[in-house]
């Protein structure tokens, strides 16, 4: 499937998943989730980090930068905020060699609250080609992983986008 391809997917998802997700108000801080809230955050993506194992092409992606909106829905609200967990959309162009298993993929991202920490990811149930996000609830910034079996091949920040309120 063609970069362009899944990114219109991508965006019909994220339509599909915001009509439903009507019934919730919507926010941009992070620690509204445990009020039931949809969430919406806009990140950079920085790629920090790609150990040989990613491969020669992807080396060529370190130091790079691309903006990504995360949309949030919880499934459930729950008293205890780390019980709360839901399903998302990521919208955004993420080069091949960050999300070739996301896109092949038919299931939806999933998300949890782990402490004070918001953990997205975006191929549940599977440890190869494992694209996941950190966010801390507090709204600073994250962190982002990709694992492959042989374990982790790249990682770098999330920034958040403090430019304007879109």
């Amino acid at each position: 499937m063609s970069t362009h391809l899944r990114g219109v997917v991508l965006v019909v998802s994220a339509a599909a998943l915001g009509v439903a997700g009507c019934n919730h108000p919507v926010s941009e801080r992070i620690s509204d989730l445990c009020n039931g809230y949809s969430v919406v955050q806009h990140v950079y993506l920085v790629v920090d980090t790609l150990t040989p194992r990613a491969g020669s092409a992807a080396q060529k992606l370190k130091g790079k930068i691309y903006p990504v909106t995360i949309n949030l829905h919880t499934l459930l609200s729950h008293k205890r905020c780390e019980d709360n967990s839901g399903e998302g959309a990521v919208l955004g162009y993420l080069p091949d060699a960050l999300t070739t298993a996301v896109a092949s993929r038919k299931q939806v991202m999933r998300w949890d609250i782990e402490g004070k920490v918001l953990r997205v990811d975006l191929n549940p149930g599977v440890i190869d080609n494992n694209l996941s996000f950190a966010l801390p609830l507090d709204g600073t910034d994250g962190r982002w992983s990709l694992a492959k079996l042989a374990g982790q091949i790249g990682w770098g920040r999330l920034l958040r986008d403090t430019t304007s309120a879109r």
